[in-house]
């Protein structure tokens, strides 16, 4: 094997190793648990509310996608859920749902400069991976954003 190939192998399996934490990290902390399809209006939700941090994991994956993914907007499904918690459940949700929220933040702010396409190919995978969860027809707790037609 030349030099300069194994150094290629080497730089390719560093980078690897160096972007699967983050998206170890949103993908664990952001999906804890597959839900039921919760209902759609805010009475609704507030009747059969998830546990308070699988909604603010969501909530903040939601704020996370509308602030990072190209064409995506949060819903009046995920602006009713903080609204649906208060007192110690209300603090708790702020919290868990600010973690994943820095998360995705983490991943916008990502500056590779021996390689940027990596962290576009990152973004471009969490986003995906957001929409098959919290998109419409989403797989853990649909409805939170909706997506531009891509």
């Amino acid at each position: 094997m030349s030099s300069d190939k194994a150094k290629g192998t080497i730089m390719d399996a560093r980078r690897e190793f160096y972007f699967s934490p983050i998206l170890l990290i949103l993908s664990v902390t952001v999906a804890m648990s597959a839900s039921p399809v919760f209902a759609e209006s805010a009475d609704a939700i507030a009747s059969e509310r998830p546990p308070v941090r699988e909604a603010a994991a969501r909530y903040g994956q939601a704020l996370g996608v509308a602030e990072v993914c190209f064409g995506s907007k949060i819903t009046s499904k995920a602006e009713a859920l903080p609204k649906s918690y208060s007192g110690a459940e209300g603090e708790t949700f702020k919290a868990q749902a600010g973690k994943i929220f820095d998360a995705w933040l983490k991943v916008k702010s990502c500056v590779r400069q021996d390689d940027p396409n990596q962290c576009k190919i990152i973004m471009d995978k969490s986003c995906l991976a957001a929409e098959a969860e919290i998109g419409p027809k989403g797989s853990a707790f649909p409805g939170l954003v909706e997506f531009a037609s891509h």
